[in-house]
C-alpha cells in the first residue's frame, strides 16, 4: 500500500482581478487551494495540490505546488468586485474540470474539495472521499452557478452532486450558500461562517457558536479558504470541532489583514490562544 499523504487539496488556481471598494484594481494569484496553502505551508504540513491551469498561467513562481498545465486552454479567471454591499463575481475564463484519475491512488489523512468554478464533479468528489480519512468541502465548489455573461450566482447542487456532498465529513458554507443548501438537511456535519460574528457548527442536530477574533480587514478575498484550512489542521491535530473551528477563525482573521495570498509565518500561527475567546 502506498504511504498516505497528510493533506490533498483539490481545486484550480486562478487569475484574480480584484476591484476594491474605492474602485482600484489589483491582479493576483487566486483560488481556494492557493489561499488554503498559505496556512499549511508555514506549519510544515505535507500537502499536495491537484489543480489545472492553461498555458497562459502567469503565477507559476507563486503557486504553492505546481499545477497541471493544459495546453490550448485558459486559466480560470475571476473578477471580484467589492464596490457594492455584497461581492459581485464574474468568471472570465475557465480551465478544464478535474477528473477522478487526476487525484491518483495515494490515500490522505485530510482531503479538501476546494473548487472555484464547478471543476469538481460528482465522480471526482467521490474519488476524494474514497482517498481521504477525513473529507471536507467548501460549498462554493458545488453551489456556484455561472450564467452566459459569466456572472456568478448560487443555486442548489444537482442530485448526483448532492449525494456525494452528503458523504463528506464536513461542509463549509457562507450564510448566502446556506440559503441554497440547508445545513440541517445535510447528512454530513456543517460549518456556517458569518464574518465578524464567527461561525456555527451544525452536527448531530446541535448548533455550536464559535466566536471570531478581532481583525483589521484589508482584503477579505480567501478568508474562508484560510478558515477551512485552519479548521482542517485542527482536526488533523486531533482537536475537537469547536477548538478546530476557533483556530479556523484565527487563521481567517490573520488572512484578511493582508492583500492577496497572505504571507503567514509559523510564529503568526503559534499566536493562537483559544483561552482568549472563551
Amino acid at each position: 500500500m502506498l504511504p498516505a499523504r497528510e493533506f490533498l487539496l483539490v481545486g484550480h488556481y486562478c487569475h484574480d482581478t480584484i476591484v476594491a471598494k474605492d474602485g482600484s484594481i489589483r491582479l493576483a494569484l487566486g483560488g481556494a487551494s492557493a489561499h488554503a496553502s498559505a496556512v499549511l505551508s508555514p506549519l510544515g504540513v505535507d500537502f499536495h495540490v491537484v489543480a489545472k491551469v492553461g498555458d497562459d498561467f502567469r503565477y507559476g513562481d507563486l503557486a504553492p505546488r505546481p499545477p497541471r498545465v493544459i495546453r490550448g486552454h485558459p486559466t480560470t479567471a475571476f473578477v471580484d468586485d467589492y464596490r457594492g454591499a455584497e461581492r459581485a463575481g464574474r468568471v472570465a475564463a475557465a480551465a478544464p474540470p478535474i477528473d477522478p484519475e487526476d487525484l491518483g491512488d495515494v490515500p490522505c489523512r485530510i482531503g479538501m474539495a476546494l473548487g472555484i468554478a464547478r471543476e469538481i464533479g460528482p465522480a471526482t468528489l467521490a474519488r476524494l472521499r474514497d482517498l481521504a480519512e477525513i473529507a471536507l468541502g467548501d460549498a462554493q465548489a458545488f453551489v456556484r452557478q455561472v450564467d452566459a455573461e459569466g456572472r456568478v450566482g448560487i443555486a442548489a447542487p444537482t442530485p448526483s452532486l448532492r449525494r456525494e456532498i452528503d458523504r463528506l465529513d464536513w461542509l463549509k458554507l457562507s450564510r448566502s450558500e446556506a440559503d441554497a443548501l440547508d445545513p440541517a438537511s445535510l447528512r454530513c456535519a456543517a460549518i456556517v461562517t458569518d464574518g465578524e460574528r464567527g461561525c456555527v457548527l451544525v452536527q448531530d442536530g446541535r448548533e455550536i457558536h464559535v466566536p471570531a477574533f478581532d481583525a483589521r480587514e484589508v482584503d477579505p478575498t480567501g478568508a474562508g479558504d484560510c478558515f477551512l484550512a485552519g479548521f482542517a489542521v485542527g482536526l488533523w491535530r486531533g482537536w475537537d470541532p469547536p477548538r478546530a473551528a476557533l483556530f479556523g477563525n484565527f487563521c481567517g482573521a490573520l488572512a484578511v489583514a493582508q492583500h492577496g495570498i497572505p504571507r503567514l509565518s509559523s510564529e503568526d500561527l503559534a499566536g493562537f490562544d483559544p483561552g482568549s475567546r472563551r
